[in-house]
């Protein structure tokens, strides 16, 4: 970090860009190329100078990046056109949105169910860029339409989308991966959604709980966000069946009851708060429990 310190310079330019003077994502991202091309010209970490050579390799890689991330985006804008041109993204927005309408007449939980299974399965086989187009103009505006927070509403569909990569039976990522580890593809895929758990309750918090967006008071965002990481960090610890020590059958199920209780939205009915407190007093009480039992054994 010391000698390499330059290269985050441009990430807090362009996060700097966006949410200070707010400028437009290409505008601060121009910045912050500029920024980087200027940084670029100073030692590297290793005390290499860069050359015209470096800088001439750099431009013709950006092509090439920049020549996949079109094609993917023009694929996605036939796709969106076609289904825009047809009447089916009428029929879809339509019929999406009069079904979710109803659903969540009757249940928030179903509403945001039936989505999350939607995008999985509109998101298969698809790249990053395809799936956020697909999936911002098809899935994202019955849910703001419903009054959602726009917000909680695109993030909740883009990580869905996304977690179509590791969600059999399509599940590309997993299935690269167990290629390389030259594992069972579809193990490989199941085991990746039994540890990537978490990305699966997340998306439900941005919408139960906005100030897991940062979106409130300091101190409502701060219970939120360590109340999260605490109840993720219980409820592996019982999926797993390890919190400092082998846990037994029951160890496990209390401490995710317990991780349950805290990672449950505090908003969601009126004692919910005292249900966060007493789940992180359980966690608390098995944590020290398990670790007096390792360091005894």
């Amino acid at each position: 970090m010391r000698k390499g310190w330059f290269i985050l310079v441009p990430f807090v330019v362009l996060l700097g860009g966006l949410f200070v003077p707010n400028m437009r994502p290409e505008t601060a991202a121009l910045y912050a190329v500029g920024v980087l091309f200027l940084l670029s010209l100073l030692p590297a970490y290793d005390g290499r100078w860069v050359v015209w050579g470096d800088l001439w390799r750099v431009l013709v890689q950006s092509g090439r990046a920049a020549v996949e991330i079109t094609l993917i985006t023009a694929i996605a804008g036939m796709v969106i056109g076609l289904v825009a041109r047809s009447g089916l993204s009428f029929g879809l927005s339509f019929g999406m949105g009069f079904f979710l309408v109803q659903l969540g007449k009757s249940s928030l939980f179903l509403l945001l169910l039936v989505t999350a299974v939607v995008c999985v399965v509109m998101g298969m086989g698809l790249p990053t860029v395809g799936v956020c187009l697909l999936l911002a103009s098809l899935a994202a505006p019955p849910l703001v339409e419903l009054g959602l927070q726009p917000m909680a509403a695109h993030l909740f569909v883009l990580y869905f989308g996304m977690l179509s990569m590791l969600t059999p039976p399509v599940a590309i990522a997993a299935f690269v991966a167990a290629n390389m580890a030259k594992a069972p593809p579809m193990a490989a895929g199941f085991e990746a959604v039994r540890i990537a758990w978490p990305a699966f309750l997340v998306p439900f918090l941005f919408v139960t709980t906005p100030a897991m967006l940062l979106d409130g008071p300091w101190g409502e965002v701060v219970f939120t966000v360590v109340t999260a990481l605490v109840g993720v960090f219980l409820i592996t610890a019982g999926i797993v069946g390890f919190l400092t020590r082998t846990l037994s059958i029951a160890a496990r199920l209390a401490v995710a009851l317990a991780g349950a209780m805290v990672l449950l939205p505090h908003g969601m009915f009126e004692s919910a708060l005292w249900v966060n407190l007493a789940g992180l007093v359980l966690g608390g009480v098995i944590w020290i429990g398990a670790r007096r039992a390792a360091v005894a054994a």
